[in-house]
């Protein structure tokens, strides 16, 4: 008796159909990173407390509120976000608000 085997052109094929997912999961995966860093952007007033944060979002030009509450046209968005602007930042040098005020008219 004989043993078979895989033909090279089937292992060929399967490993650049491996290939191709990989560098779609690759492609998927920066685009997701993306995605995430936008919906958990503030839509509205950014305000920071943190006096940490503050120096933060200063240094890279960004405009914060410094512990105020939402005013009467505004309201509280609840969540962790982090304050618009910071398209290019590091994650771990991102800035995050407190609350997040959003205009309701």
């Amino acid at each position: 008796m004989k043993a078979q085997g895989l033909p090279i052109s089937t292992i060929i094929i399967a490993a650049l159909g491996l290939l191709v997912l990989v560098v779609i999961g690759a492609i998927f995966g920066g685009q997701i990173t993306k995605f995430g860093r936008v919906t958990n952007e503030c839509i509205g007033r950014c305000i920071v407390s943190d006096a940490n944060m503050q120096t933060k979002a200063q240094a890279i030009g960004l405009s914060v509120d410094s512990d105020k509450d939402c005013n009467a046209a505004e309201r509280e968005i609840s969540g962790k976000y982090i304050a618009q602007g910071q398209a290019g930042i590091k994650p771990g040098d991102l800035v995050f608000c407190n609350k997040c005020c959003a205009t309701t008219g």
